[in-house]
């Protein structure tokens, strides 16, 4: 589990990775340079009008990354599911459904309240359903059959998790998610680096959304990058403290200065960390899992043991990771950290994507 942190630090541009970490990932750079043509030829195969199947007929808004790990998407698109139902919109939810156990189409929630549970189902699709009762959420790995099926149960509005690379989906908007510190990575394309296509695919972003504290020159050098495209900036802030099925269990000030174990299986734990720090909570241990992490009983009982060899007073994973522990016995002490995304500016880019989708 080492390594792979320091690899995934190496990966996110982290100055202060091991050095054999970044000299592993340099030796990838002929396969990322192959890499890079293949998404090159990719686009233009779609955008000479191959590949594209049936779509469906309601609006579709990708929200996505030119990245590999956290960038604050997850928090972007439950901001743009809030903001649709406060336009009197019904939307939807899409997604590959990575982490899940099904295949084909999944409905993980129909929008009347009743929902699939982590696992099967992923633990994103869970989080976005249980945070949204009234909102279907579908997954598939083929996005354009599960939008179909969304929209036949009532989507008036699809928006597509993960979405800008997932070019056989035609839609309307995308809106481009760029962490502020490191947004393109050590700047090279996988496998030798985190950049799922070459920098330069920002160009075809609506929008793009720059999520934490941005690095000096940061925005000017998106902006050059870009320069038809709107920039905004967004950050994560605390709303509460959970339990496992998502209920308030606390204020925020119940962190302060208390001892406790932080859980976080995500693309950015780092970033977990820091929001931690900054309300006050003393972290005694940090367990870091993978992405998208299935817990089990074996999980539960080595982050038990985390609070028992450290006397924490609990255990505080990211929500994401909350969604998976519910049926787990043993794991009841465990609070979940609710974040939701401020957006500078988040009226007009509101007003920028309903326009986009004819409904502004």
């Amino acid at each position: 589990m080492l390594k792979q942190s320091e690899l995934l630090r190496a990966l996110a541009g982290d100055e202060d990775a091991p050095l054999w970490a970044r000299f592993a990932l340099a030796g990838l750079a002929p396969a990322g340079w192959l890499w890079g043509d293949v998404m090159r030829h990719r686009l233009s195969f779609y955008e000479a009008g191959f590949g594209i199947k049936e779509q469906p007929t309601c609006p579709v808004i990708s929200v996505g990354n030119l990245t590999l790990g956290g960038t604050g998407k997850t928090p972007a698109v439950a901001w743009l599911l809030s903001r649709l139902l406060e336009a009197g919109e019904r939307p939807a939810m899409v997604s590959r459904g990575y982490g899940g156990a099904g295949r084909g189409v999944c409905v993980v929630s129909e929008g009347q309240g009743d929902m699939l549970s982590s696992p099967p189902a992923s633990d994103e699709a869970v989080q976005m359903a249980r945070m949204f009762p009234s909102v279907p959420v579908v997954t598939g790995k083929d996005r354009p059959v599960a939008a179909r099926r969304a929209q036949e149960i009532g989507a008036g509005v699809i928006v597509v998790d993960d979405g800008f690379q997932h070019l056989a989906l035609r839609r309307c908007f995308d809106l481009v998610v760029l962490r502020g510190d490191r947004p393109f990575g050590n700047g090279r394309m996988f496998p030798a680096g985190s950049l799922r296509e070459p920098i330069g695919a920002v160009q075809r972003a609506g929008a793009i959304l720059i999520t934490g504290e941005a690095a000096p020159g940061i925005r000017e050098k998106i902006a050059a990058l870009a320069p038809e495209v709107n920039i905004f900036e967004g950050r994560l802030v605390p709303s509460a403290l959970v339990d496992l099925v998502g209920v308030v269990a606390g204020n925020l000030d119940d962190l302060r200065g208390v001892g406790v174990v932080a859980v976080s299986g995500i693309g950015n734990p780092d970033g977990f960390l820091r929001t931690l720090v900054g309300l006050g909570a003393n972290i005694l241990k940090h367990l870091v899992f993978p992405d998208h992490t299935v817990y089990g009983e074996n999980e539960v009982a080595s982050i038990t043991a985390a609070v028992k060899e450290t006397g924490a007073d609990f255990a505080v994973a990211t929500e994401k990771d909350a969604v998976k522990l519910v049926d787990i016995s043993g794991a009841g002490y465990i609070r979940a950290l609710r974040v939701e995304m401020e957006i500078e500016g988040g009226g007009e880019l509101e007003h920028i994507i309903l326009n986009a989708t004819g409904r502004g």
